[in-house]
């Protein structure tokens, strides 16, 4: 029971502090604002995390794992690569929608908004290359176009990034028309259109792969 509460209070305080970072960045970001709004003393919050650095890193880790998960049941499916490309997106989009907060967090950690010492996190290397992988394995079997697949994943995510941060300002009439579910849904479409063309040209896509 008390380890049970102790891993609620964990998640809890993880949870506030994606928000604050987010919102706030790493600097901005008060421990014993986060302790109030969990409900403990600040004390407390050195029992689970030893300094506001490792409060940080412990919520990339938390992100990159989730993804991490996600990627590799999608990469693991029988799926087709193209079903797959367009499920990693559409997978992709829901994350980015679900927590915007951890797109704040990199955006604000490219600008510098991070601890001194933090450097790539060892987690993306690896998201990026099972995700390059996944390209460079299409490529070889004449599926997918010759790309740099390095590129083309940094693409997709400064993209999605930059409909979920910049787009709901400079373009509020296409972001903010209709539910939050169809913009959600408009965003995976786009996103596809555009890697799909990237990986495919316009040639139908289901061609290629009825030639392996």
């Amino acid at each position: 029971m008390v380890a049970h509460a102790e891993r609620g209070t964990r998640e809890r305080i993880l949870e506030v502090a994606e928000t604050s970072l987010g919102e706030h960045g790493y600097h901005g970001t008060r421990l014993h604002q986060i302790a109030q709004q969990v409900g403990i003393q600040k004390a407390s919050l050195f029992h689970y995390f030893s300094s506001k650095e490792h409060l940080y890193r412990a919520v990339i880790e938390e992100g990159f794992g989730e993804t991490e998960q996600v990627i590799r049941r999608v990469l693991d499916s029988e799926a087709t690569p193209l079903e797959k490309l367009r499920a990693l997106i559409d997978a992709y989009v829901d994350m980015v929608a679900a927590h915007p907060e951890r797109t704040k967090i990199l955006l604000r950690q490219s600008l510098g908004d991070a601890p001194a010492a933090q450097n790539q996190p060892p987690e993306l290397q690896r998201l990026m290359k099972l995700v390059s992988t996944f390209i460079t394995e299409g490529e070889r079997v004449q599926v997918f176009a010759s790309v740099d697949p390095t590129a083309l994943v940094l693409s997709v995510i400064g993209m999605v990034a930059f409909f979920f941060t910049s787009a709901p300002v400079i373009a509020p009439d296409w972001f903010d028309g209709g539910p939050a579910e169809a913009r959600i849904e408009r965003i995976k479409r786009h996103t596809f259109m555009v890697v799909q063309r990237c990986l495919v040209g316009t040639r139908d896509p289901s061609s290629r792969e009825a030639e392996r």
